[in-house]
């Protein structure tokens, strides 16, 4: 009932089927104006700026935005302004309903794409609302930093690497640097209410290691991305857990690292039927960083899933890297 409420009276929702004949004979109400929109956004910021347990905002976010997506106007407009007020009970509030639904789901990625567009591409110079963002909510900021490493350099081939803006990168790698455990903020326990489950987590390593590891392919300005590449390296060594966590709670899934050796591969054998050498001083940077970051993890014991079949794929990777060799030769099942 409380979500029917929240349908009709909060978000006027019309309804495909009417309840009975008595409301069948009311006339549906209008979608909400701008203006309304605007309203109800101040509303809420005031709303989830009280005091009170965390488990009962997040509990009414997810219940205001759980499973709609004719509510994401509402929603974008609302976490935007929330950034800009540096409203953090409501970015946590945000941050938990992210993870619950999936940081890489339609819905998160399109709040991402909000909040990149809100204050980086219309943006001259990065705010201090987003600067100081992961100190006034980690949880969301790491959950968005997951969200947006899939919105970029995420490609099978050269020509699908888009790279992020350089204020984006510059405030993420910012953000990284100077504190290494942000990457691992949302793996806290989580404030839901009473029988909710909480979700399997998706930190942004391995999102922020195929940055590090596919820019060689799209751009030769690397300042920005080697000091996020060594603040990675620096969040992996931060990031052992402890011996008896279970190996799906461990940061980094062996899978996504197999996606990128898939992008590796394909440029690989791009460059081989263009006749050009595999020993280009690019490809062979980023087989090192990715060696790297491979290695460390390893060793911090932040990587689960089949290690072996990683080791494998690697292997079977055309050319040679003296690194890389090193790597899977210390890792590599007999």
């Amino acid at each position: 009932m409380a979500m029917e409420w929240i349908a009709e009276f909060v978000f006027r929702e019309r309804r495909e089927e009417p309840r009975g004949a008595a409301f069948s004979k009311q006339t549906p109400q209008p979608r909400l104006t701008s203006i309304e929109e605007f309203q109800l956004v101040l509303v809420m910021c005031e709303f989830f700026s009280r005091p009170g347990p965390d488990a009962t905002r997040n509990a009414v976010f997810l219940s205001l935005f759980g499973g709609s997506n004719a509510r994401t106007s509402v929603l974008n407009k609302l976490i935007s302004t929330a950034v800009s007020g540096s409203i953090a009970p409501l970015l946590c509030a945000a941050g938990t309903w992210m993870q619950q639904l999936g940081c890489t789901s339609p819905a998160s990625l399109e709040l991402a794409q909000c909040i990149v567009r809100d204050f980086v591409i219309f943006s001259k110079n990065s705010s201090e609302q987003l600067k100081s963002l992961p100190l006034v909510a980690p949880r969301f900021a790491a959950n968005l930093m997951t969200a947006v490493t899939d919105l970029y350099l995420n490609g099978t081939t050269k020509s699908q690497l888009i790279p992020p803006p350089d204020l984006l990168l510059d405030v993420i790698t910012d953000w990284v640097s100077e504190n290494p455990s942000l990457c691992l903020a949302s793996q806290q326990q989580l404030a839901l209410p009473t029988g909710a489950i909480a979700m399997p987590v998706i930190t942004p390593l391995a999102g922020l290691i195929r940055w590090c590891v596919l820019s060689l392919f799209v751009t030769d300005n690397q300042e920005l991305y080697s000091k996020l590449h060594l603040a990675v390296l620096q969040s992996l060594l931060e990031a052992t857990p402890p011996v008896t966590i279970p190996p799906t709670l461990q940061p980094i899934n062996a899978q996504h690292l197999m996606l990128i050796v898939n992008t590796i591969q394909a440029e690989m054998e791009c460059l081989a039927k263009k006749g050009q050498s595999l020993e280009e001083e690019n490809l062979q940077s980023c087989l090192e960083r990715f060696a790297q970051a491979v290695q460390v993890g390893l060793t911090s014991r932040c990587i689960f899933g089949n290690i072996s079949q990683l080791m494998f794929r690697l292997e079977a990777l055309p050319g040679k890297n003296k690194l890389l060799q090193i790597v899977i030769n210390a890792n590599k099942v007999s």
